[in-house]
């Protein structure tokens, strides 16, 4: 049985718990994509989300939070492996090679996973036609985001975004049937950590720490302004305004977030960066998000 939600509260509380949860996640794809323009990949996202992960394990020791057994740390690894480490390692190279709200709307594309993972892999649900019908719009809308010969081609940046989005829905359906911490605050900073901390390997792997003497060279104030906001704002504001929202609003209007994003992420890349998509683009992202409508309703039906 789901958990009840909390007192309602003032209305100007959720607007502003609404709009941290669409304009900050929205605009982290911009903020990413400034930065791998010039810093590593794996070695951007892994100092991300070490020091996301340990100020929101460092939040959760003030406020009291319990500690977690050792059970629970074990699959917060597992989850900082899948859904952090080797899902934005995908999302960080990706965005060397395409525009930023284009990675926003194949990421867009998890709740569709999810919802099949559901159906195929748990057997927890058994579809309606709304489901199928959401299933079918998000997949035919990354064919054509996807499609030979227009901006969105099958490059190897678009497969890497398909495999971050596949690994996230992979980790979500996991966790469910595994102990997790109590603490969102302590759940998210432990996977956090252990994602930066595995990306931070796998970027000493790849030579990255050795780019450092250029990358110092070549930062400006835009890219750490894009650093602060991927840290301060995306990964702890914007994650606690949505742990807020989860205990105060219905779970179906919470998932709203999955297709207000993308529309966010291409708005500011086209007034910020001058991004633009294809017309053919501009069809399959409008699948994409009708797709991830469809699944989300049919899911709280």
């Amino acid at each position: 049985m789901g958990r009840a939600l909390e007192p309602a509260q003032p209305r100007g509380a959720r607007v502003l718990a609404y709009a941290a949860v669409f304009l900050l996640w929205g605009g982290s794809f911009l903020a990413v994509r400034e930065i791998v323009l010039v810093a590593p990949p794996f070695l951007a996202a892994g100092f991300r989300f070490t020091i996301a992960g340990f100020v929101l394990l460092l939040w959760g020791a003030l406020t009291g939070a319990t500690k977690p057994a050792a059970a629970e740390i074990r699959s917060t690894a597992f989850l900082g492996l899948v859904m952090f480490a080797v899902n934005y390692a995908c999302l960080f190279w990706a965005e060397q090679r395409v525009a930023s709200g284009y990675a926003a709307i194949i990421s867009a594309t998890v709740p569709v996973w999810v919802f099949a993972g559901e159906w195929l892999w748990l057997r927890s649900i058994r579809p309606n036609g709304a489901a199928l019908t959401g299933m079918a719009l998000g997949i035919a809308g990354v064919a054509l985001l996807v499609l030979p010969g227009s901006q969105g081609e099958w490059t190897l940046g678009a497969l890497a975004l398909l495999v971050g989005a596949l690994c996230w829905a992979g980790g979500t359906l996991w966790s469910r049937r595994h102990p997790m911490p109590k603490s969102r605050h302590v759940s998210a900073g432990l996977q956090m950590a252990f994602g930066g901390v595995f990306l931070c390997g796998l970027a000493g792997a790849a030579g990255e720490f050795a780019e450092l003497p250029r990358i110092a060279a070549v930062w400006t104030p835009r890219l750490t302004f894009d650093m602060a906001y991927l840290i301060g704002a995306a990964s702890i504001a914007a994650f606690l305004a949505y742990v807020w929202l989860i205990d105060h609003e219905p779970a179906s209007r919470v998932s709203s977030y999955a297709y207000v994003n993308p529309l966010i992420a291409v708005l500011v890349g086209a007034v910020v960066a001058g991004e633009r998509l294809a017309g053919i683009q501009f069809a399959g992202a409008a699948l994409v998000l009708l797709g991830v409508v469809f699944t989300l309703r049919a899911r709280s039906a």
